[in-house]
């Protein structure tokens, strides 16, 4: 008998900003899409999502804390499977002495990163402003995104785990048409809905749009979780576990 392309999936982890985290949910721990789908999987999971967090900070907290968490559950990273869920690409994070003071982080020793979010402009967040005004760019959100994927991509294989991309926004097409020398990051199958859209999708976002269910912040609520999880989510990780082990 030949033996699994891989073991089953003991764990879920995802990474990403307010959408990954639940904000504006009643219990995030419960309605997130994260535990929707732990609880559709029967597994344990554990979310990395910080509120106002950058692509920076998806690909800086995996590759720093993922091989750490797998190694607590006493798992090999075939039984893990990883979901990073990209957000706006204008954000970013810095490194300095003092702790962020801002909310909306998970419990995991992160000290010292400053989140980086335009809305911080107006409450008076001088290192927001300093971004935003003296040194963000379109081009360079573009080419940077592109390269963390491209990098975080390699580094999941490298290492062995299951893993898939989604989107808390749509995907902005001229991102990948500005830099096409970048567009060789994870193959269509690792991305929702990449089968049936350029880019992949939809995006959380997107589906509580549609559904008229988002929070005064504009973060999907539990009825969007739901039918996210339900009828977009959970099918294609299905496929993807079952592409894996084929």
């Amino acid at each position: 008998m030949t033996a699994p392309a891989h073991p089953p999936v003991r764990l879920l982890v995802v990474n990403g900003c307010s959408m990954t985290y639940g904000d504006e949910l009643r219990d995030r721990t419960e309605d997130s899409w994260a535990a929707l789908l732990a609880r559709r999987l029967d597994i344990p999971s554990v979310n990395l999502g910080a509120c106002a967090g950058s692509n920076h900070r998806l690909v800086r907290v995996t590759v720093e804390h993922l091989g750490r968490i797998t190694r607590q559950h006493g798992l090999q990273p075939g039984e893990v499977l990883f979901l990073g869920m990209w957000t706006s690409i204008n954000r970013f994070e810095i490194f300095t002495d003092r702790p962020d003071p801002r909310a909306g982080l998970p419990d995991l020793p992160d000290s010292g990163w400053r989140r980086i979010h335009a809305s911080y402009i107006d409450r008076r967040d001088r290192l927001s402003r300093t971004w935003y005004r003296e040194l963000q760019s379109e081009a360079g959100d573009r080419s940077e995104f592109l390269l963390h994927r491209t990098l975080l991509d390699a580094w999941l294989a490298r290492e062995g785990y299951r893993y898939g991309f989604l989107w808390a926004y749509d995907p902005d097409p001229a991102t990948f048409a500005q830099f096409p020398q970048y567009d060789g990051g994870p193959a269509p199958a690792r991305t929702i809905g990449a089968e049936h859209l350029p880019h992949g999708g939809p995006s959380l976002y997107s589906v509580g749009k549609a559904l008229g269910d988002l929070g005064p912040d504009g973060h999907p609520l539990e009825r969007s979780q739901r039918i996210y999880t339900e009828e977009h989510l959970h099918p294609w990780v299905t496929r993807l576990l079952a592409r894996d082990a084929a």
